[in-house]
């Protein structure tokens, strides 16, 4: 699989926002590390490639954080 798979301009649809991106990206990973551990998915695909593809597939919900820090 290529390194710009997806695309950024796909993620960029769900969020603008980078950094939440990241955030989302890894807890997805991490997700889908605890999935593979557990031995209930072996799909060959790394865990990072894995969380980009369901956040772009819309498979992830997330809630963007409020703008401003109280």
């Amino acid at each position: 699989m290529p390194m710009n798979e997806p695309p950024l301009d796909d993620l960029l649809k769900v969020s603008k926002n980078r950094y939440v991106l990241a955030i989302v990206a890894a807890k997805q990973a991490r997700y889908v590390t605890d999935k593979i551990n557990a031995g209930l998915l072996d799909n060959g695909i790394k865990p990072v490639s894995q969380g980009l593809r369901d956040i772009a597939a819309g498979r992830v919900k997330f809630i963007l954080p409020k703008k401003g820090v109280k």
